[in-house]
This record gives C-alpha cells, sequence and structure tokens, in this order.
C-alpha cells in the first residue's frame, strides 16, 4: 500500500536549471537591446546638443559683432573647438585662445568614414572649419555645410545640416538606411 503522506512537493534540478537558462537567455536579450538603445540615444542627444551650441555660437557672434571660426580640435576627433579667427582664416591648427568647445565623449567622433555623405549640401565644417560671420536678420553661420557624428565602429550617425536656403542648423540622426530630422 502507497503512503500517501511521504510524497514530497518541489521542483527537480532539472526544472530549475531550465528555467535559469531560459532567463539566462532573455535577459542576455534584453541587456543587448538596451545597449542599442542607449547608444542611439546618445547620438540624438548629440546632434541636438550640438545644433543648439551652434545657434547659440551664430547669436554670439552676431551680438558681439565678431567673427568665430567652429572647427575640431587638432588633438581630439571628440572635441569642437570655437575661436576667433588669425588673419581672417580658420586654418589653425591650435588656436592662441578658445572662445568655447564642445566635447562628445568616447568612442563618438567627429568624423563619419562608413556612410556616404553626398546628399548634404556644403563642406564638413568640423574638418574644414566654419566662419560665422554676423549678419543683419540672418543667421550668422556659414550658408551651407554639416558636421557628422559616429559612435565608434557602429553604424549610428548623428549630424547637422545647414542649407542655404534655411535660417536654421537642422539635427537628423541614422541608425539604419535613412537620415531622420529630430
Amino acid at each position: 500500500m502507497l503512503n500517501h503522506c511521504s510524497k514530497k512537493s518541489g521542483f527537480t534540478l532539472i526544472e530549475v536549471v531550465v528555467v535559469v537558462a531560459i532567463m539566462g537567455v532573455l535577459s542576455t536579450m534584453g541587456v543587448s537591446s538596451l545597449r542599442s538603445a542607449v547608444i542611439n540615444t546618445r547620438m540624438k542627444d548629440y546632434s541636438l546638443n550640438l545644433a543648439a551650441f551652434l545657434e547659440r555660437i551664430a547669436n554670439d557672434a552676431t551680438r558681439m559683432s565678431k567673427n568665430f571660426c567652429v572647427k575640431m580640435s587638432g588633438v581630439s576627433e571628440q572635441e569642437l573647438q570655437v575661436f576667433e579667427p588669425v588673419n581672417g582664416s580658420c586654418d589653425v591648427d591650435k588656436p592662441s585662445e578658445l572662445y568655447d568647445v564642445f566635447n562628445i565623449e568616447s568612442p563618438a567622433k567627429f568624423s563619419c568614414d562608413d556612410v556616404d555623405l553626398g546628399d548634404f549640401e556644403g563642406q564638413d565644417w568640423a574638418q574644414n572649419g566654419a566662419m560665422f560671420v554676423p549678419r543683419i536678420g540672418l543667421s550668422a553661420a556659414p550658408s551651407d555645410g554639416y558636421i557628422c557624428m559616429q559612435y565608434g565602429s557602429k553604424f549610428v550617425f548623428g549630424l547637422i545640416e545647414k542649407k542655404k536656403n534655411d535660417n536654421a542648423i537642422i539635427p537628423q540622426w541614422r541608425a539604419g538606411d535613412f537620415w531622420s530630422r529630430l
């Protein structure tokens, strides 16, 4: 005769191991998705903050009636420098006095080697420099150009663009095949 009182209830070791393995797989998927979301959000923030920074530099140039150059630092790919031009040119490797600086965190950088930028007007302000010249009623920013940022070796990009017929600096973002305005 079977004794029903001696029967124990609970989970077997196999059941516990299977549940722990499933939880491990699900948490790994969640962590990688969260990491991608963090990278995308950082690049969007960099684009919005850079657009606001350059609009402020344009306003300062007009308010102070001074020319300003914006160019990537010769030392770091994570730093944009703002300075008064020397002899009317932004072609300075190390300016004597900085007006302001805009930094992004590594591994992001101010260059986009892995994307075609042929659709954008003007030149790359980070690489070639951009002269912000005060103009009455218009932005002091150059008439056209862009600055592109890439997150390390990932295909996640941020960009600001100024078009000839637009008086605003437009932030954009890309993590796939198309640029999206922010």
